[in-house]
């Protein structure tokens, strides 16, 4: 722990972190997934602009990363009241 102490203030507030980034991962569904689909050809939020393109990766590659995480998390912890 000496060498990085602030996770150990994180895990004390693992709900609200892991809550707050799903609550920010939905936001950011609707900016990259949802909100596009209304955006004209040519602008910078269309759905077919590179940008938009390199947003929706990034995003489903958070989401698989967040979902990597509660899953470890909350599943170590059961498996530790298992035991």
């Amino acid at each position: 722990m000496s060498a990085a102490p602030w996770l150990a203030a994180v895990g004390r507030h693992k709900y609200a972190v892991f809550t707050l980034s799903g609550a920010l991962l939905v936001l950011n569904y609707w900016l990259v997934v949802v909100r596009p689909r209304r955006c004209a050809p040519g602008e910078l939020c269309h759905v077919d602009s590179p940008v938009m393109r390199l947003n929706r990766h990034v995003f489903w590659v958070s989401a698989f990363v967040y979902v990597l995480a509660v899953v470890a998390t909350f599943g170590s912890l059961l498996l530790i009241e298992r035991l």
